[in-house]
């Protein structure tokens, strides 16, 4: 309840993705948001996806659980893409080298359909200030209370002005909302559609 209501609903989620189609949620963790997504649109397919496995068993084991919401346990670098009409990519990023975010970024780029959303929420280092909360509440996340775990690699923060290039150079348009008070974490809205000049 409490992740939740953190979330605000995952409401913010809900409203820039399509009512219908299908749903990608990478790093998806216990399926919260893809549950409070799936209960807020019936038409969308969601799959979740995490390496985690306990957390998969966890969400894929909802009495809530239908035939428009599954879940798989998967390294997202290995796994292949079908076509979506959304990605999320929520706080997960970080958790991948740098070389590993740019190169999943645009196999999700690639693996949206016409009028598709990629929606990647994480921290940007850019936002140098900021970024301290940011840096603080992964601390106690990873190495404090263990919530989620790290390879041995750590964690890399990724820049908002990569994400912004990469759009860029595949033709996508890209904008930012940022939010937040005290941390740094933004979400970029990635869409294939035609750019307004």
């Amino acid at each position: 309840r409490v992740k939740v209501r953190l979330e605000k609903d995952y409401k913010p989620i809900h409203d820039l993705l399509p009512q219908k189609g299908r749903i990608l949620d990478l790093g998806c963790g216990y399926g919260f948001m893809s549950y409070m997504l799936h209960f807020a649109a019936g038409e969308r397919d969601i799959l979740g996806v995490d390496y985690d496995e306990e957390k998969i068993g966890v969400a894929a084991h909802c009495f809530s659980r239908d035939a428009r919401i599954r879940f798989e346990y998967a390294d997202v670098m290995k796994i292949s893409l079908e076509k979506y009409d959304g990605i999320i990519m929520a706080d997960m990023l970080h958790y991948l080298t740098p070389e590993q975010q740019t190169l999943l970024i645009e196999k999700c780029l690639l693996s949206l359909n016409e009028n598709g959303v990629l929606l990647i929420r994480d921290g940007d280092k850019d936002l140098q200030e900021k970024h301290k909360g940011t840096e603080l509440t992964e601390f106690f996340s990873t190495k404090l209370l263990h919530f989620n775990k790290t390879a041995e690699t750590g964690l890399s923060f990724l820049s908002g002005s990569m994400i912004t290039e990469l759009a860029d150079r595949h033709g996508f348009t890209c904008r930012r909302i940022d939010e937040t008070k005290y941390t740094s974490n933004v979400i970029f809205v990635i869409q294939n559609q035609p750019r307004v000049s």
